[in-house]
């Protein structure tokens, strides 16, 4: 099955980590990039106006309020799956990701393959 034009949200806090996730994503043929953001809140602020099929959310700390929003996101776009991406494995946090809405976790440890690969996944799990 071939995914049509599969649109993404990409939050990254970290400038060149969020290009190089732009630019992975950028070079499927079958993606595009809905909206980025260096913060969930600001995603959140214009939730209404997107429509992305994947959410790419890279998490900081819970302390860092990434998990009220991870749930804001996930309460005001139901229908996008959410991918959350976290500097190294953290049994709590991924937890606690998944409690707030992440359908996926990943680690920035991941290969670029790796990464795509989740995103179809999810896409394919919503269809």
């Amino acid at each position: 099955m071939t995914l049509a034009h599969t649109s993404v949200v990409v939050i990254e806090s970290h400038p060149l980590m969020r290009a190089a996730l732009c630019a992975a994503i950028a070079d499927e043929p079958d993606m595009t990039i809905a909206a980025i953001s260096a913060d969930g809140h600001d995603i959140l602020a214009m939730a209404d106006a997107l429509h992305p099929d994947v959410i790419l959310f890279a998490l900081g700390t819970a302390e860092a309020g990434d998990l009220d929003a991870l749930k804001g996101l996930r309460e005001k776009l139901p229908h996008a799956s959410i991918l959350a991406l976290m500097s190294e494995e953290s049994t709590g946090l991924e937890q606690a990701a998944l409690e707030h809405g992440a359908r996926a976790i990943l680690t920035k440890a991941a290969t670029r393959s790796d990464l795509l690969g989740a995103l179809r996944k999810l896409i394919l799990a919503n269809h």
